[in-house]
């Protein structure tokens, strides 16, 4: 049982954050809900393999000045009436990531998900899994 009628509480997020939306655009399953990965100033103690560090200006929308990690081991899902997006030199604005740190965002969730080895698992029972990019 997950009780998720209390909302999220401490050591959940819970402040207003950017995050990366990994969902495609228009989900057909569930619609209006969204996979976001949080980002945080806050470095990791260690960062691993489920954190993704986005190097001071890597992006204008990110700090220039501290990194900003994607805490993958946070993943979840989230309603469309919680995005929203960001705010910019007073003008609300989308943006996205490169495709390189977009990859590596997807490899550590998996590994935030025990999955950091599906090639394998999916060599081995047969299964096969196919990924869209």
């Amino acid at each position: 049982m997950c009780d998720f009628t209390t909302g999220f509480q401490p050591p959940e997020m819970v402040k207003v954050r950017k995050v990366v939306v990994l969902s495609a655009r228009s989900r057909i399953t569930v619609r209006d809900t969204y996979l976001v990965v949080p980002l945080s100033k806050t470095a990791p103690l260690p960062p691993d393999a489920c954190h993704h560090e986005f190097k001071p200006r890597s992006y204008h929308f990110l700090d220039p000045i501290e990194s900003v990690w994607a805490k993958a081991d946070m993943v979840t899902c989230v309603g469309k009436h919680r995005l929203d997006r960001v705010k910019l030199n007073g003008q609300y604005s989308r943006f996205n990531i490169r495709k390189d740190d977009l990859m590596a965002l997807r490899k550590a969730v998996l590994h935030a998900l025990g999955m950091q080895d599906w090639r394998q698992i999916e060599q081995s029972s047969g299964v096969t899994v196919s990924a869209s990019t």
